[in-house]
């Protein structure tokens, strides 16, 4: 009887002790250890911005189904790096093979709808090459719910607007220029199929190149988002803006 007395006095000495060390050593401790181990960077804030309908790519691909791809399948994947960045700490490197056609798509989750901005409405991005002078084609892609599958695009040439630089640089495009027509390339007849693109299933951004209009292609693309509105359009007068099939 004295030993199992004993032995009980014991467990609770040894529980009171482990409750005790525990109490003590709480998560402040904890939290306070780890901070002397790791050093977190602070973040640099993004700007509310009111008129933003949709982030296409910040810090990376969109949460919740976002994707990218890239085509031919040999062509290097897009990542994100921080390298380089205008806000935020990250932006996505894009490399290209230039001796084909090919291109780097970055699609949202689920789709959006952008007749409502379709007069005042901009693509706004910054975009900076790695030796500047590259030639490429800035393209908006549907969800390819009305052209069986096939993502329809509109795009226009990125020399309309100015050279690619070393330097970082923002491009504002006005949705309106890329038109109402979209194309996509149809594999099976190997010609390109012209239909209306969708406003209303806005599906995501793509960079492409043609074959051979560049000897080498990379550059690091940040913030692409879709505005409600923007500045008005002064580029040339009468320029043709249109899909380039």
């Amino acid at each position: 009887m004295i030993g199992k007395a004993y032995n009980f006095i014991s467990r609770g000495i040894l529980l009171s002790l482990v409750f005790t060390v525990s109490a003590s050593a709480g998560f402040d401790s904890y939290r306070n250890r780890d901070a002397q181990r790791f050093v977190v960077p602070e973040r640099k804030p993004f700007k509310v911005d009111q008129d933003v309908v949709s982030v296409v790519m910040r810090e990376g691909i969109p949460r919740g189904g976002g994707y990218t791809y890239q085509y031919p399948r040999e062509n290097p994947e897009p990542f994100m790096t921080d390298a380089h960045a205008v806000e935020g700490d990250l932006s996505m490197e894009i490399e290209l093979i230039a001796n084909d056609y090919s291109g780097v798509a970055i699609c949202i989750a689920g789709s959006e709808d952008l007749t409502p901005y379709m007069e005042e409405g901009v693509l706004e991005f910054w975009i900076k090459g790695n030796k500047g002078g590259e030639n490429a084609l800035f393209v908006l892609l549907d969800d390819g719910v009305l052209s069986n599958g096939e993502p329809l695009q509109v795009k226009l040439r990125s020399k309309s607007f100015g050279e690619i630089t070393t330097e970082w640089q923002k491009y504002i495009i006005p949705l309106k220029l890329f038109g109402e027509t979209g194309v996509y390339w149809d594999v099976k007849n190997q010609k390109d199929v012209l239909l209306p693109f969708a406003w209303h299933r806005f599906k995501g951004f793509r960079l492409e190149v043609r074959a051979d209009e560049n000897e080498e292609f990379k550059v690091w693309i940040d913030d692409i988002v879709i505005k409600k509105i923007g500045p008005e359009y002064e580029g040339p007068a009468g320029y043709p803006f249109r899909n380039e099939v």
